[in-house]
């Protein structure tokens, strides 16, 4: 497999060769099912907790700062508010925001990932 050759500055030549871009295409192919195939590879249920896990307290995690940043904005006060009983208590808030994202995680992959490999099973 050839690859592009640096020439002299260190720089990588601008031509493209036939043999260049078979290397090139090759990379691009991948092992995915194609279109309009099913496949029976069931959703884990583990890492879709992890996976919705860290996108929630990513997101309240932005919205905590955010709210600390732009104040007078009311959608991270919302999502805030959404799992703090106590949104002038900081370290409190803190805490219960991202253990309350965490159990929405967890309660949305125990009722998302059965009911999903259940309908793709079929």
């Amino acid at each position: 497999m050839s690859q592009i050759k640096p020439a002299a500055g260190g720089r990588a030549q601008g031509r493209v060769t036939e043999q260049n871009l078979e290397a090139i295409m090759a990379t691009l192919t991948s092992d995915r099912i194609p279109a309009g195939v099913r496949s029976n590879t069931p959703i884990n249920l583990i890492a879709a907790g992890w996976g919705l896990t860290c996108a929630l307290v990513g997101l309240f995690l932005i919205c905590f700062v955010l709210s600390f940043v732009w104040p007078a904005g009311g959608g991270s006060h919302a999502w805030i508010k959404l799992f703090a009983s106590e949104p002038d208590n900081i370290p409190r808030t803190f805490v219960e925001g991202v253990l309350g994202s965490a159990v929405a995680a967890w309660l949305a992959a125990l009722l998302f990932v059965p009911v999903y490999n259940r309908m793709a099973g079929r």
